[in-house]
């Protein structure tokens, strides 16, 4: 049986951060990906505060190449009907970025691997359980092939599913249903290099230009609300053409009203416990963020920062490491409940609807 110090689950943002700050700590350790290649996934913008954090974790040069767009500022309709800019230029660091998320996690993929850490992809969990306590792993591929590997930590990196949390008996709850539907057109050129949010009757419509020429576009509301028209491409685009914001960006004759559409969980939600003898969670699997809070990726890559540092402290011999790291992490979540109750009550045009009651009561 194949022994490594510490065993993460999930090669996301995550799962990455945190196999880079247990290698900067001198830890072995092993990711292991289900997916063989970094999957398509909704674009997300990195605001200017999280660059001394990319910097910490040598991240900072993979989002300075043809793959990532700057991204100067937030425009948004939101609490009134006139679109209002909020721009970057202000601030200590004067740009964040667009996120091409399947690219991103290729150059994290070759960022790890290029670190000397084992990177196993095609396989997934499906049993871990404690002896003595070292963990014992079973991992299994597509065709139902087994490997057993033996560690002394155990991390979850598996994203909103939780799966190693779950196998352990550890409930999650999502506070909400928050639900999105997603196109990625092409042939959208000369498109302001901005994140657009505009606020609309029963949820939200949030837009971002990605390289290439591409623009993604998500349509935000609880899954009950969701109507079945806006999953039929052409009805999608139209109701997207109906918005102060995206209207303009959404013109050009090359954008095809059969696109398909993708829907996604977009849910906040965390783990009861998020963290055990030998093992915790990070990223989305701990706390998973409203995408209109911009946490998501920010979130994901500071909490594996921390947890790397965390793990590496817990195996030698640290008793409060594990706490300390919850806390954390958890801090932070209670700060983002404050933001995110305090950003709905902005938006007081649909009060009485029933998607912003939700928000706001």
């Amino acid at each position: 049986m194949y022994h490594i110090p510490v065993l993460i689950a999930g090669g996301g943002a995550a799962g990455a951060a945190t196999a880079l700050s247990l290698g900067k700590r001198g830890i072995p350790c092993m990711i292991v990906e289900t997916a063989l290649q970094p999957q398509m996934k909704i674009g997300e913008t990195i605001p200017p505060h999280i660059t001394p954090l990319l910097q910490k974790l040598g991240l900072m040069e993979l989002l300075q190449t043809q793959a990532h767009l700057p991204c100067y500022g937030n425009r948004f309709v939101w609490g009134q009907a006139m679109p209002v800019d909020k721009i970057f230029l202000f601030y200590i660091y004067r740009e964040g970025w667009h996120l091409d998320r399947r690219s991103f996690e290729a150059q994290l993929h070759s960022r790890v691997t290029d670190a000397g850490i084992q990177y196993l992809q095609g396989w997934r969990f499906s049993d871990c359980r404690q002896d003595t306590g070292k963990w014992q792993i079973t991992i299994k591929n597509a065709i139902g092939e087994e490997q057993y590997l033996h560690c002394d930590f155990m991390v979850d990196a598996t994203g909103k599913k939780s799966r190693i949390a779950k196998m352990l008996g550890v409930s999650r709850h999502n506070t909400d249903r928050l639900t999105g539907v997603s196109v990625c057109y092409s042939g959208c050129t000369n498109v302001p290099q901005y994140t657009y949010i505009e606020a609309v009757q029963q949820g939200w419509w949030y837009a971002a230009p990605l390289s290439g020429s591409r623009l993604i576009v998500s349509y935000m509301t609880d899954a009950d609300l969701l109507s079945p028209t806006m999953l039929r491409p052409a009805d999608y685009l139209a109701a997207a053409k109906q918005t102060t914001l995206l209207k303009p960006l959404l013109i050009d004759s090359l954008i095809s009203s059969t696109t398909a559409t993708t829907v996604h969980t977009a849910a906040t939600g965390y783990l009861q416990e998020r963290y055990g003898h030998n093992w915790l969670a990070v990223g989305d699997a701990a706390f998973a963020y409203d995408p209109v809070s911009s946490y998501g990726i920010s979130s994901a890559l500071e909490c594996g920062y921390y947890a790397g540092h965390a793990i590496a402290d817990t195996l030698a011999g640290k008793k409060d490491a594990l706490p300390a790291y919850d806390w954390l992490i958890s801090q932070a979540f209670s700060a983002y409940k404050e933001m995110h109750r305090h950003q709905y009550q902005l938006e007081k045009r649909w009060q009485q609807e029933v998607f912003w009651k939700r928000r706001i009561s």
